[in-house]
């Protein structure tokens, strides 16, 4: 991550300077660039304070903070305060984290920099819709609402990311103490009676025998394993920090048979509640198709072409028709917001209907995962506890 010092022309023809973060000065421009911003030059180098580790996770403000800063500073705005008072006493009542981005924001604004271009040099940490949207707001004067609207958006997708998440983890849970459970059983349990069962030949084939040299290897090479194993999460810990590597993840996800669907109802979820937002607060259609192609849960090399279709007067309906991103129930909800001139409230609706159908999809994989994650798990370590219990038995009969 480096700090990209420019120099642009804002949307209004203005000379403006600032510093944003970002992956390279390549990236940065394309950014300002959705913003409306002409990029005259770039810079990186990275400040002492903003240095950050890979691994560093505690200080940084997170998407819920930016949720909580968004919503207290539309109540303050709503109360009548100018910007830069309301972002100096949303500064004081927030966390730490976000109470320095605030602080920031406040110098750039008092300094003569648009609240869009302050949250433009904190671009990964608002995202370009929100971005986009402030910028429209601050132009329209409707700044307050538009805030507000944006939260509560931010709010629903959040609430929906942790439905997924408690679907999740309860599997993710059990998978984890069996793999505990079976290395315990291979190198505390399995050694005690390893002599034995060699010294009378029944460890030599069968699953017995694989048992044992399963044993043998992870008590042998277990240091070695161990260290491969943290070399390959921070490998992965490093690699997924790249959007480019988690949108690649999630698009092979999606392919695989019973993810798929729930994949494509988050996607349309994410879609159609994206657009409605962007759509209500002024933001236009070809614009708000080219901030959704940066919205996570949205991406996909289907969007960007959709994206590209109406930029070339197609209608939306037929560009997504004809890249197959969308369901078809969600196309007729769309095609009928099209021909109302309602498409922002019935892309809010549709993106309500589908956030349900996402809910009770994974509400019922759960209840189906859990269960048979307890009966694998069970028939895996009753397995080899039975053939090792077996070999034992025989042993006892062979000596009577």
């Amino acid at each position: 991550m480096v700090q990209v010092r420019y120099k642009a022309l804002d949307t209004a023809g203005r000379f403006t300077t600032g510093v944003m973060e970002g992956g390279s000065e390549a990236e940065v421009a394309d950014r300002l660039g959705r913003t409306g911003h002409v990029v005259l030059e770039t810079s990186s180098g990275t400040a002492a304070g903003d240095k950050t580790s890979l691994l560093s996770f505690r200080g940084r403000a997170n998407g819920r903070d930016v949720t909580t800063f968004l919503a207290d500073l539309a109540l303050v705005l709503r109360a009548g305060l100018p910007l830069d008072e309301a972002l100096d006493l949303v500064a004081s009542e927030e966390t730490s984290a976000i109470a320095a981005v605030a602080r920031d924001l406040r110098r750039s604004v008092t300094g003569g920099a648009s609240l869009a271009e302050a949250m433009a040099g904190h671009g990964r940490l608002f995202g370009t819709d929100v971005v986009t949207m402030v910028r429209v707001a601050e132009a329209a004067g409707n700044l307050e609402s538009v805030l507000r609207s944006v939260a509560e958006a931010r709010t629903r997708s959040q609430r929906m990311l942790d439905t997924i998440g408690s679907s999740l983890r309860y599997p993710a849970f059990l998978l984890m103490a069996a793999t505990a459970v079976l290395v315990f059983f291979l190198i505390a349990v399995v050694p005690q009676f390893a002599g034995v069962l060699r010294d009378f030949g029944a460890g030599k084939t069968g699953l017995v025998g694989f048992v044992l040299s399963a044993s043998d290897f992870l008590i042998a090479e277990g240091e070695v394993l161990a260290a491969l194993l943290a070399a390959a999460l921070l490998a992965l810990l490093m690699i997924f920090r790249r959007p480019a590597a988690r949108s690649w993840f999630w698009t092979r996800v999606a392919r695989l048979p019973g993810l798929a669907g729930i994949v494509a109802l988050r996607r349309t979820a994410v879609f159609c509640g994206g657009l409605a937002t962007l759509l209500a607060n002024g933001v236009t259609l070809t614009e708000a198709l080219r901030v959704l192609a940066d919205l996570p849960g949205a991406t996909g090399a289907g969007l960007a072409r959709v994206g590209e279709g109406v930029r070339r007067g197609k209608r939306l309906v037929e560009a997504i028709t004809e890249e197959n991103y969308l369901p078809p129930l969600a196309l007729n909800m769309l095609r009928l917001g099209e021909e109302t001139g309602e498409l922002a409230e019935i892309a809010r609706r549709t993106a309500e209907f589908y956030e349900v159908k996402l809910t009770t999809r994974l509400d019922r994989l759960a209840g189906i995962v859990g269960p048979a994650a307890i009966i694998g798990i069970a028939v895996m370590v009753g397995g080899l506890i039975v053939s090792i219990l077996s070999a034992l038995l025989s042993i006892n009969q062979l000596v009577l």
